[in-house]
């Protein structure tokens, strides 16, 4: 049944010259960021319906052209995780490149070519970083400058996706761009920069105000051009005058006494807010035989899956975060390996045993092995998807709707 007020309307649209009036939202498309616990923690299931089409599938990821906002404490491997995952998003697009303006002071180029698998003149080619000059205004104005580029060589860098829409529309994007700001805190406008003298709280709210009006501009920019855009915060302690008297965290989701810089309007703005906190600190000599930590991944802000979920990943010190002793780590929560020191298993298959020191290179060699590890893994995958259920809520809805009985009755009875 077509809708009489919408048909008109888009017709209507139609009609007018601004090619803005007509245009309606742009289909979602996610890219996974190599770690699959968080990719399927945030992802959602698609439940396609259209004419004799009718089936599901996985959208993983961060979903093109997005805002992603990570926060956490000094060297919870926020920085890293944002590089690791440009890289394994943007790597096979020949178009694709990692910008990354690093008020901080940047990351040396050999362990940004680890971490994003780039090497030679595809790493010089693709790598676009920066660590001076950078400044609120011109930050925005790179993005813009990529934004007109993208649009200007769409016909040249749009590919087919494979993938539809819930409606049944195949799904068509330009190759994913990747932008990553670190840090937000630091981020000031040209004015202040320029300054011989600190201006104090006046300059701090000043800045704040010009990231506001920046971030604001830089949002419609990022859909339109399939940008990812990843800003990184710090989490830092909040000083309390009366130390009895701790004030109410700043956002939502921080905790008495933290804080984040950089103004409030950039997290508000954000599609993805993800909050990392490290803990459990390992050794080469132990355990997993790794100088590192583990890292919990929260969703604070989510458009594809619910809030408040938690994942943890391994952080290797010297390699990033390693996406195969996650895998590990996840069954390991997940009550699926069993036995103990070196007879360890997963699941019942303890005909397959081995050691946390030796696992990664079983996982190599041992087909069998890593036949078995999958098979657990992609289990327990499912399990933590977001998915909608849309055949069953249409027909519970179709069965029992306790809200349109209480309405009817009131519009009856007035």
């Amino acid at each position: 049944m077509t809708s009489l007020v919408g048909d008109l309307f888009r017709k209507k649209m139609k009609t007018i010259k601004d090619p803005r009036m007509s245009k309606e939202s742009e289909p979602d498309y996610a890219y996974p960021t190599g770690f699959l616990t968080f990719d399927f923690m945030n992802g959602t299931v698609v439940h396609v319906k259209k004419d004799d089409m009718q089936f599901t599938y996985n959208s993983i990821g961060i979903v093109d052209g997005s805002m992603v906002t990570v926060i956490g404490r000094s060297s919870s491997g926020k920085t890293t995780w944002c590089v690791q995952t440009a890289g394994n998003i943007i790597r096979p697009f020949k178009s694709s490149c990692v910008w990354m303006d690093s008020v901080e002071g940047g990351i040396v180029d050999v362990r940004a070519q680890l971490l994003l698998k780039l090497y030679g003149e595809d790493f010089k080619e693709r790598w676009i970083p920066r660590n001076t000059g950078v400044t609120a205004e011109n930050f925005y104005e790179r993005i813009k400058y990529i934004h007109d580029i993208k649009l200007e060589q769409a016909d040249d860098i749009t590919y087919d996706t494979g993938t539809y829409t819930a409606s049944g529309d195949r799904i068509y994007k330009m190759e994913p761009s990747v932008y990553i700001l670190d840090s937000l805190a630091m981020l000031t406008p040209d004015k202040y920069t320029e300054e011989e003298e600190l201006s104090g709280q006046m300059s701090v709210t000043a800045a704040a105000k010009v990231n506001t009006t920046v971030f604001k501009r830089i949002i419609p920019l990022l859909k339109a051009a399939n940008i990812i855009l990843f800003v990184v915060n710090h989490i830092t302690e909040d000083v309390q005058i009366t130390p009895f008297a701790r004030s109410q965290g700043q956002l939502s989701y921080l905790k008495p006494g933290e804080r984040l810089g950089g103004g409030r309007a950039a997290i508000y703005v954000t599609n993805l807010l993800v909050r990392l906190d490290d803990h459990s600190k390992m050794k080469s000599d132990e355990g997993l035989a790794i100088d590192g930590s583990l890292v919990d991944f929260t969703l604070l802000k989510s458009r594809t899956s619910a809030v408040g979920q938690k994942t943890t990943l391994v952080f290797n010190y010297k390699t990033g975060f390693d996406p195969d002793l996650s895998l590990y780590y996840f069954l390991k929560t997940r009550k699926l390996i069993n036995g103990a020191g070196v007879g360890l298993y997963i699941g019942d298959r303890n005909d397959l045993k081995f050691s946390q020191k030796q696992f990664k290179t079983k996982l190599r060699e041992n087909q069998e092995f890593r036949e078995v590890f999958i098979h657990y893994v992609t289990e327990e995958l499912q399990k933590i998807i977001y998915d909608p259920g849309i055949d069953e809520v249409e027909n519970d809805n179709a069965t029992f709707d306790i809200t349109s009985m209480i309405l009817n009755s009131v519009q009856t009875a007035a």
